[in-house]
């Protein structure tokens, strides 16, 4: 009886890290080259940030903006702050991220201006970059929650494009 209740059970997957999936990486690496990387994401928005590096600073960003934006949907309801639904293009040249239904560019951001990348430790799909602003000259940071991929992913991605 034994085995028939465990063949009706749902088997879970054996979970790999993303670390140890190289093989997707690579098409990333070839896409990064190619300026055809692309990935689907929710921007949560940019902060202004003291320091140029750090994943302490990166986190502390993410958790601001999401604090932020809970706190507006609780106190205007439905009609809070959201996530815009955008594409990450990665390249060599740079990032951009565009908005997915207007099709407006939202960042355009040159690799150069890029400081520090890192994939957050408390939100699996959040990835955050902080960068100079080319205006005011203030380090900024910029946060995505990622809608398919790991943050890690991304991280990876941008670190193909220094690269």
């Amino acid at each position: 009886m034994n085995k028939l209740r465990q063949s009706f059970r749902r088997k879970k997957d054996a979970y790999v890290p993303e670390a140890s999936r190289p093989h997707q990486w690579q098409t990333d690496e070839e896409g990064v080259r190619t300026g055809k990387c692309s990935f689907p994401v929710k921007y949560l928005g940019h902060v202004e940030v003291d320091e140029s590096r750090g994943m302490h600073i990166c986190e502390e960003a993410v958790k601001r903006l999401k604090a932020e934006r809970k706190f507006f949907k609780g106190f205007f309801g439905k009609t809070g702050k959201k996530a815009v639904k955008a594409v990450l293009w990665v390249s060599a040249d740079g990032l951009r991220v565009v908005d997915e239904k207007t099709k407006d560019l939202i960042v355009d951001q040159t690799i150069e201006k890029v400081s520090f990348c890192a994939p957050d430790r408390n939100f699996d799909r959040a990835f955050s970059y902080i960068c100079r602003d080319g205006t005011t000259r203030r380090w900024i940071c910029h946060c995505f929650m990622a809608v398919k991929d790991t943050g890690e992913r991304l991280s990876h991605a941008v670190g193909c494009a220094f690269a």
